[in-house]
C-alpha cells in the first residue's frame, strides 16, 4: 500500500504584508482632498437648488477645520493600509514615563522662544496673519461659536495634523530612507503650508518630529501641538 509523499503536500507560505510606497502615501492624500472636493461640489448644488449658504458656512471659520480633519481621519482609519502603519504609532506607555513630559516641556519653551523672536524682534511673522490662518475669519463670537473654534483649533486639527505629518509623512520617510529625511521633509512640509508662520511653524514640525522619534509615540507631540494651539486660539480669539 503506498502511502502519499510528505514532499506532495502543499507548502502554504504566509502571506506578506503589503509595504507602504509612494503610492499609498499619494493615494491617501488624493483620497482626503479629493473626497472634500467631492463633497464641496455637492454641498455647492445643495446651495443651487435650495437658495442656502451652506457652502460659505463650511468653508468658513472653524468649521472648514472641522471638515478637513473629518475627512483626513475618516480615510486614514477606513483605509487599511494606513491603518495598520499607525497602529504601532498608539503607544500610551511613553506616557508614564518623566522624560516624555521633560520632551514636550523643552519643545512648548523652543516653539514659544522661536514665536517670540518672529513677532517681537524679527517682525518677520504677525499675529493677524497667524488668526486668518486659523480660519477664524468672520465667524460670529458667541459663547457655543468660541468653543467650537476652540475645540476645532486645539483639539482636532492637532490630531488631524500630528496624525498627517508626524505618523504618515515622517514615518513613511524615516522607514523608506532616514531619519534625517523623514524629520526634516515633514517639518518644511508642515512649515510651507502655514503661510501665516512658515519659520515658527517649521520650528514646531521640527520639535514634533524629535519628540515623535524619540518617543517611538504619536501622543506626546499630539499633547505639545494642543497645548500650543490651545495657548494660541485663547490668545487670539477670547
Amino acid at each position: 500500500m503506498s502511502t502519499l509523499s510528505t514532499n506532495s503536500e502543499p507548502v502554504l507560505k504566509p502571506k506578506k504584508k503589503k509595504e507602504f510606497t509612494y503610492f499609498t502615501l499619494l493615494l491617501f492624500i488624493v483620497l482626503g482632498f479629493g473626497l472634500q472636493i467631492i463633497a464641496g461640489i455637492g454641498v455647492a448644488i445643495y446651495d443651487e437648488v435650495t437658495g442656502s449658504n451652506m457652502t460659505g458656512i463650511l468653508l468658513e471659520g472653524p468649521y472648514a477645520l472641522l471638515v478637513d480633519a473629518a475627512f483626513f481621519l475618516g480615510v486614514a482609519v477606513l483605509y487599511r493600509p494606513v491603518r495598520r502603519f499607525l497602529k504601532p504609532m498608539w503607544n500610551v506607555s511613553v506616557l508614564k514615563e518623566r522624560k516624555t513630559y521633560v520632551y514636550i516641556v523643552v519643545g512648548f519653551l523652543i516653539v514659544a522662544a522661536v514665536q517670540y523672536v518672529m513677532l517681537s524682534f524679527l517682525n518677520v511673522e504677525s499675529a493677524n496673519q497667524q488668526q486668518k490662518d486659523l480660519n477664524q475669519g468672520s465667524f460670529n463670537q458667541t459663547l457655543l461659536s468660541s468653543w467650537i473654534f476652540f475645540i476645532s483649533v486645539a483639539v482636532i486639527t492637532p490630531i488631524k495634523e500630528e496624525l498627517l505629518y508626524r505618523g504618515v509623512l515622517c514615518g513613511f520617510l524615516t522607514n523608506r530612507h532616514h531619519v534625517f529625511v523623514g524629520i526634516f521633509v515633514s517639518a518644511i512640509v508642515f512649515g510651507l503650508l502655514h503661510i501665516g508662520f512658515p519659520i515658527t511653524a517649521t520650528v514646531m514640525g521640527l520639535v514634533f518630529a524629535i519628540i515623535y522619534y524619540r518617543t517611538k509615540s504619536i501622543f506626546p507631540s499630539m499633547i505639545l501641538h494642543m497645548l500650543w494651539n490651545g495657548l494660541v486660539s485663547i490668545t487670539v480669539f477670547f
